[in-house]
């Protein structure tokens, strides 16, 4: 289920053999190109799918009498006779309970009937199909599921073109004193990054952190789960900001904390972890294996949360300001090499349910199947319904923070330059990241149209060259051409809809970390909406271009930190178009039912902020209509007075109103719709 830019991002990964299945009939599937009447028990096909194994989720009854007998779930035969032929026939191992006993969480993981699911190893040489078929026919088994999977990624190189060791202008304004954040386009955009000698870039086409930085930049509290490789957790821009695990003491082959896994400190290799005497234990690949095998889950984590201000490297997007108070990076590992189960459904199925079970709030998602006709929610819930979906819904329900009331699922919408979004980010429940360049439009290769909910900067090397991809960290040793090493330790640009995805993300844990300052609670629509909400328009840039095409595909707009904390905090944003003379803003748009009655009567903008917007005339006029005019893009919070109770303020001489005074955000970028990109 992991689909990265086949041949535009720098890691490759051929999709999941899931991807490989057709349209099925409704409540049918095929099976060995036939009809099963049994098949609505039967999870995907064999098509790809690792051999000897299967899934199987037990009844009830089944389960129970299991773990009468072994209290871990591993046993070789049950209490059922014809279950037990069947599993004599096929040569059967073990039967491996698929969610380890995590005696924390065991009865919330029972109410979700997640204990029922079991790894079933048999035979190599039997085949598949036919496996599942006698398993389907057994009355105590609920669903047989094929255990997908993916092949090894294979790096590809950068495009050329505009490169770190020739460019010589500054791509953006540091705040920190990382040394290759103004190498970071995404995260402050000035309008003037060059490929060759000509201006590429447009300002404000990043998003827009510089500004958000000044109320958060991040908070330890925040764990965010990156599904993808590993990452290098000992790199210097990470090590920071990695989540450690205090229940485990490291190395000593011990579950401490009970959770069912061993030496889970930074997180679980769920694709070489070992399973012995009812625990899984990180297996010896874990951290030390190849820099390619976890090169790419490094680039997503360093966009997420690099550490900032540490004098190394680049900045994060919840990364702190260098006093440890960064979110933390999660390492739930779903690929690994070319391993038989690396990004199979047992793999992706236990990581799920792994960050929910410790920690995590958010869970990034860069991969996906590849999209074809006949894809819809319907179909994946009933076709992808097996035990990794249902390990997905299960994070969705876990209240791990104060500020959340569930988990929050992003995924990358896909680099197929399809016209709709892979899943699962397509599904309705999880947000879906589309991706942008440096000049603001849709890149060559990113999936748009259904499913896509938001557009983050992925980078176009294509048409900008090395650099107008995405800067982050990567693992030690990689191989990659482009590597630049800062003291050491590396960074490269890479580019996909994997790269949006982290951006998102970042954004995300942001936002619940100016919740948490602010002591504030959502639930997952709200804030699933507040995202979706915190948005630049990017149809208006769209209009009569060449990228006319991408119109009402990309989601609700480029993705906006600022104004995620101001939609946190309750302030309303008012979107300025950059250097339009005497822009109008109609303040009567911007107040609350029952504040029409007010009178505006100044517009408030420091003498800092104006300058820095390149403020050259404001004027209050009359029914509240404001004009402004801004040469520069950017945001700043602006005061604007009122009175309640009459055209003007009570004196001791004569009676009036009251003066009061309500903040705004201002949003100053190259345009905007008529509905100011909102939804």
């Amino acid at each position: 289920m992991y689909r990265l830019i086949r041949s535009l991002c720098a890691v490759s990964i051929v999709a999941l053999a899931l991807t490989q299945c057709t349209q099925m009939p409704d409540n049918e599937v095929a099976v060995n190109g036939g009809e099963n009447p049994l098949a609505a028990k039967i999870v995907h096909s064999s098509e790809g799918a690792s051999n000897g194994v299967l899934l199987v989720k037990f009844n009830e009854n089944t389960s129970i009498a299991i773990e009468s007998t072994s209290r871990s779930g591993e046993v070789t035969r049950t209490n059922n006779e014809k279950l037990n032929s069947v599993l004599d026939n096929i040569g059967a191992e073990s039967i491996i309970r698929l969610f380890p006993v995590d005696e924390r969480h065991e009865e919330r993981t029972r109410e979700a009937g997640l204990h029922r699911w079991y790894i079933i190893n048999f035979d190599k040489q039997q085949s598949l199909d036919k496996v599942a078929t006698r398993l389907s026919e057994i009355d105590v088994v609920d669903k047989v599921q094929f255990d997908v999977k993916v092949t090894a990624p294979q790096p590809q190189r950068s495009n050329g073109g505009a490169t770190l060791s020739t460019s010589t202008t500054r791509l953006s304004t540091p705040q920190f004193n990382d040394p290759m954040a103004h190498l970071q386009w995404d995260l402050k955009n000035n309008g003037d990054f060059r490929y060759g000698d000509t201006v590429v870039g447009v300002a404000g086409m990043d998003i827009n952190v510089h500004e958000a930085w000044k109320y958060t930049t991040g908070d330890p509290s925040i764990i965010v789960a990156v599904m993808d490789q590993g990452v290098d957790y000992t790199h210097e821009d990470l090590v920071a900001n990695m989540w450690v695990n205090e229940g485990e003491i490291p190395n000593d082959g011990i579950d401490n904390d009970k959770n069912g896994y061993v030496d889970d400190i930074h997180g679980f290799n769920h694709v070489t972890g070992v399973y012995k005497n009812g625990k899984w234990t990180n297996g010896e690949l874990n951290w030390n294996m190849s820099p390619n095998d976890i090169g790419h889950g490094t680039h997503c984590a360093g966009t997420i949360a690099a550490e900032n201000n540490n004098g190394k490297g680049i900045n994060g997007i919840a990364g702190g300001d260098g006093s440890g108070n960064g979110v933390r990076l999660m390492s739930a590992q779903i690929f690994c090499g070319n391993l038989d189960n690396t990004g199979s459904s047992a793999v992706v199925a236990q990581a799920f349910k792994y960050a929910a079970d410790n920690g995590a709030v958010i869970s990034s998602n860069s991969w996906g199947m590849p999209p074809r006709e006949g894809q819809n929610d319907g179909w994946f819930e009933y076709l992808d319904g097996g035990a990794e979906f249902e390990a997905i819904k299960y994070f969705t329900k876990v209240k791990n923070h104060s500020t959340l009331k569930g988990g929050l699922v992003i995924f990358a919408s896909g680099n197929d330059s399809a016209e709709r979004a892979s899943y699962p980010g397509s599904y309705r429940d999880f947000i879906c990241v589309s991706s942008f360049a440096v000049d603001g439009m849709p890149a060559n290769y990113s999936n748009h149209g259904p499913g896509v909910n938001i557009t983050a900067p992925g980078g176009d090397q294509l048409r900008h060259g090395e650099s107008g991809g995405i800067l982050s960290t990567v693992s030690k040793g990689y191989d990659e051409e482009s590597v630049r090493l800062v003291n050491g330790e590396p960074y490269t640009f890479f580019q996909g809809t994997s790269m949006a995805c982290p951006h998102v993300t970042g954004v995300a844990a942001l936002g619940l970390s100016y919740a948490k300052a602010l002591n504030k609670s959502f639930s997952l629509e709200e804030f699933k909406s507040m995202i979706l909400l915190s948005v630049n328009d990017i149809d208006q840039d769209l209009k009569d271009t060449k990228f006319s095409k991408y119109l009402g595909k990309m989601g609700t707009g480029r993705i906006d930190a600022f104004r995620m904390l101001m939609n946190v905090e309750g302030i309303a944003c008012i979107p300025v178009v950059k250097g339009e003379d005497r822009f109008k803003i109609d303040m009567n748009e911007y107040l609350a039912e029952g504040e029409a009655a007010l009178k505006v009567t100044d517009f408030v903008i420091s003498d800092k902020d104006k300058k820095r917007l390149g403020v050259t005339y404001t004027r209050v006029g009359a029914n509240n209509q404001i004009t402004i005019t801004c040469s520069n893009a950017g945001s700043a919070i602006v005061s604007v007075k009122m009175i309640a109770g009459g055209d003007k303020v009570g004196t001791n001489d004569n009676p009036g109103g009251m003066e009061i005074t309500k903040q705004f955000a201002l949003i100053v970028r190259e345009g905007f719709s008529s509905n100011g990109g909102w939804m």
